[in-house]
């Protein structure tokens, strides 16, 4: 019996249940090693109008993941991983330099996914990569940590989900708000009764991003693999720029614009808090308002309403270009009106519940709170990478090490709110609603126009469905 099978076993749950309380996390018995896919490290660069990788960058989520992770008792970065050799490099210097030690590089993540040093993988490559990256590490018998958002359009969450419950890996999705002590404890307060019933929930973002232009076809950068960065994306012979290593996200076949990169985190918010499932109505609208001839491909302002079987709403409004702050004066957040309360959440993560009219706080949490279990665990969430991330983190590793499938965000809660942006997507580019079977998840009608972009196309070869 091996490590992984003995572990899987009740004996093995039991055993390492108990050195986590003997010997503490950190022991080596129940280390868990680590392997982050998608470390770059970039800021942009106004000489050439894109984003290189710079020390002093900020804007790479792998990185900002795998340093919350060292603030983890317990964990170990056993690898780094990146198309780009650069990205790899640093990230491997900064465990050095952070933790004493020094990760394996690999550029093709099926390398890394086959190493035997590897327990579990955090993914956090361009969108376009989530699903085949996803699909591969649970193969590979790698539990997964996923960036949000799954995948590109609705049809490719499916995807990702029947491969875990064939393979019983563990999954969570990185929207770490919900491993956030304070969100938690708001959340509760709803869940109460003593407020009356949650009834609508308005959330929304707003940021004051850069124009983001096309770039003239250009030589690939030294040490980029270019053709391993399209991976299941059609392909492109000549190298973009501008996609490399953060823009990407507004470009399709790539990523999916402002509404699931940034609406994901405060929608899911809203339907945890609601207490929703799947939704039956799905409809945005909006526009390319802003900076007209930019290459931005998705509009860059949006409304997105949600309508749930049991009657609750929601709301998300956001815009790429403007850095207003037009509710609770806040750039984002999220607001949840029931019938005696309101209740914020903060951009930064702290909360509050106000009385009917919002004016009077009864309650309120700050983002610096941290649960009684999270003190004891010894997260160390005081610098690097962000407390919720830590934190988030933290919840991963200990599913990951008790074989728990309760995960702060598994796969079927993820879905659900996965698939309320990547839908608002479709209704943009249909003009209609998208009617959701609130049994299933599926199109009310699989002949209805949503039904054409419901799975993405992709390179030959490159099918995560093969």
């Amino acid at each position: 019996m091996n490590r992984r099978d003995f572990i899987s076993t009740g004996a093995g749950a039991f055993f390492f249940a108990a050195a986590g309380r003997a010997l503490g996390a950190a022991a080596p018995s129940n280390r868990i090693r680590l392997c982050i896919v998608g470390c770059s490290r970039t800021k942009l660069d106004p000489t050439v109008g894109r984003n290189l990788m710079h020390p002093k960058g900020n804007r790479g989520r792998g990185y900002q993941v795998m340093v919350a992770a060292l603030k983890v008792p317990g964990v170990e970065i056993a690898a780094v991983c990146d198309v780009d050799a650069a990205a790899t490099a640093y990230a491997a210097s900064e465990v050095k330099r952070i933790a004493g030690y020094e990760p394996k590089q690999y550029r093709d993540m099926r390398e890394a996914f086959a190493d035997p040093g590897v327990d579990a993988v955090v993914v956090a490559t361009p969108d376009h990569w989530h699903v085949l990256a996803g699909v591969w590490a649970l193969k590979a018998g790698k539990d997964l940590y996923l960036e949000k958002p799954i995948g590109i359009t609705p049809g490719e969450a499916k995807v990702l989900a029947k491969v875990q419950r064939e393979t019983k890996r563990i999954f969570q999705l990185g929207t770490q708000r919900r491993s956030s002590y304070s969100s938690q404890q708001a959340v509760a307060a709803i869940r109460s009764g003593k407020y009356g019933k949650p009834r609508w929930a308005k959330a929304w973002c707003l940021s004051d991003r850069p124009r983001v232009n096309r770039c003239a076809p250009m030589p690939v950068p030294e040490g980029l693999d270019w053709d391993l960065w399209q991976g299941p994306a059609p392909r492109e012979k000549a190298f973009r720029g501008e996609l490399v290593h953060y823009q990407w996200r507004f470009f399709r076949g790539y990523g999916t614009g402002d509404l699931p990169n940034n609406g994901l985190h405060f929608v899911d918010i809203a339907r945890w808090a609601l207490g929703a499932g799947w939704a039956t109505r799905v409809y945005a609208g909006g526009g390319k308002l802003f900076y007209p001839g930019e290459g931005f491909e998705y509009e860059d302002t949006q409304m997105l309403n949600v309508n749930f079987a049991d009657g609750t709403f929601l709301t998300w409004e956001g815009c790429s270009h403007s850095g207003a702050k037009p509710f609770m004066d806040q750039g984002t957040g999220c607001l949840v009106y029931l019938d005696d309360a309101l209740v914020n959440f903060g951009p930064g993560g702290g909360t509050a519940l106000f009385d009917r009219k919002g004016k009077k706080v009864i309650q309120q949490w700050s983002a610096n709170d941290m649960s009684p279990e999270q003190i004891a665990g010894g997260v160390n969430a005081s610098a690097g990478g962000g407390k919720n991330d830590a934190v988030h983190v933290a919840k991963f590793v200990e599913c990951v090490r008790n074989r728990d499938p309760n995960t702060a965000m598994p796969i079927d809660e993820a879905l659900k709110s996965d698939l309320l942006p990547i839908c608002g997507n479709v209704s943009l580019l249909t003009g209609e609603v998208v009617q959701i079977n609130p049994q299933t998840g599926e199109l009310a009608d699989p002949n209805c126009a949503a039904a054409k972009y419901w799975m993405p196309r992709y390179e030959p070869g490159w099918d995560p469905r093969a």
